[in-house]
């Protein structure tokens, strides 16, 4: 059977307080099936406290963003191998917030999506349309063009360790 994969983005949302209430609860509230997974991705501060609150639970923890680079003067970006440094096993890559409001482009994505994989996180790839393209009948071009950045950059194996 199929894993099922639950997970929440939390966006720029929470404080220290508030993140620790909602962790509480979902690590309380954690099914004991073999075939779900939780996941939490909260902002960047919350990351190293997150992954304490939620270890040896069944609650899995991601970053809502990576850098393609490594290392280097990069203000403000975090590495690949930085969040799986702190616990994290999952991130995401491609979210439509990050190509419309900051740009990022199909290639930038499949490099985030490589700089993960290397790290040893699992990329959540975040692929879709938006309201104009999807009105304009661009979707299946889109979405190809989307998962071909991907593809030709790392290949169709990389999928297995992907969601």
């Amino acid at each position: 059977m199929r894993n099922i994969l639950v997970a929440g983005n939390w966006k720029m949302n929470g404080d220290s307080a508030s993140n620790a209430e909602l962790v509480s609860g979902v690590v309380a509230g954690a099914p004991e099936a073999d075939n779900v997974e939780l996941l939490v991705c909260p902002p960047f501060p919350y990351l190293g406290a997150v992954v304490q609150a939620t270890s040896g639970s069944a609650v899995a923890v991601g970053a809502q963003n990576v850098s393609e680079h490594a290392r280097g003067a990069f203000t403000g970006e975090v590495a690949a191998t930085m969040l799986s440094d702190i616990g994290c096993e999952y991130v995401i890559v491609g979210h439509s917030e990050r190509r419309t409001l900051y740009g990022e482009s199909s290639a930038a994505v499949a490099a985030k999506f490589k700089a993960g994989q290397e790290a040893g996180l699992k990329p959540i790839l975040c692929v879709g349309e938006t309201l104009e393209e999807r009105q304009a009948g661009k979707t299946e071009a889109v979405v190809d063009e989307q998962l071909n950045a991907v593809l030709e950059l790392v290949g169709i194996a990389a999928f297995s360790n992907a969601v």
